[in-house]
């Protein structure tokens, strides 16, 4: 049976450390993402679905933001 990885728990600073370096570059490369785990101390593995799943909220925010901009234009006066 395959067994299901546990939930990686990421500390306030790992992720100001995260969260300073997706504000740089959403896509980091390899080379990048093993800087980052070295840095913030967990897998390249984790770093890149930590990635995917940010990037997955920053759509998701974007398209929320678009709809409100659509459903509230700002009157110019």
């Amino acid at each position: 049976p395959v067994r299901k990885k546990s939930r990686t728990f990421y500390s306030a600073e790992q992720l100001e450390a995260l969260e300073k370096i997706f504000q740089e570059d959403h896509y980091p490369d390899n080379e990048k993402r093993k800087e980052i785990a070295a840095v913030v101390g967990v897998t390249p593995q984790r770093i890149m679905v930590w990635f995917q799943n940010r990037r997955a909220k920053w759509r998701k925010s974007e398209k929320l933001s678009v709809k409100q901009n659509k459903k509230y234009p700002t009157l110019s006066a």
